[in-house]
């Protein structure tokens, strides 16, 4: 499999993954969405906020359209409904913008400037890598939390993603 294949694969994925984990989102309480849980960004809210935000900077990067943050803690939407559409038509971007890929662009050094005001520069492919990694990590977190307090745990590897969509 090629470096495009692989990430259209990823991309896909990416927004399944978004799909399961907000499907087992919806039956937990507004008080355990937002109860502060002992994650990195406190509660599922603040996480899932994260992730919506690191998809939009790491796209807005890849795109030249950089988004503007204060911070890894940026809220861009308060309300969980708004936050939960957000997080799907943001993981459809990426479906998007990989379907443009070559493997010529997987090569190139994409420069960026970090939350920070650092700047970098790094190849695209590798950068790529590390926005579906993230994704994962903040989704595995989330998992966590809510299987702890009692709701169904997710099943979103990627194995299980790629026998559903073999199935279909």
């Amino acid at each position: 499999m090629g470096l495009v294949a692989h990430f259209k694969m990823m991309a896909d994925y990416h927004r399944w993954a978004h799909e399961i984990l907000l499907r087992h989102i919806k039956p937990i309480s507004n008080d355990e969405y937002r109860h502060e849980c002992g994650l990195y960004f406190q509660s599922v809210h603040g996480t899932l906020n994260h992730l919506l935000l690191g998809d939009m900077l790491w796209h807005g990067r890849f795109v030249g359209r950089p988004v503007a943050i204060t911070g890894l803690d940026h809220e861009f939407h308060s309300s969980r409904e708004a936050l939960m559409a957000a997080l799907t038509s943001q993981a459809a971007c990426w479906v998007d913008y990989v379907a443009q890929l070559t493997e010529a662009r997987c090569k190139e050094v994409l420069s960026y400037q970090s939350s920070k005001g650092i700047q970098y520069a790094l190849p695209t492919g590798q950068l790529l890598g590390h926005v579906f990694n993230h994704g994962t990590h903040h989704r595995g977190q989330v998992s966590a939390i809510i299987t702890q307090l009692g709701y169904p745990c997710p099943e979103m590897d990627l194995v299980y993603y790629m026998l559903d969509r073999d199935k279909g």
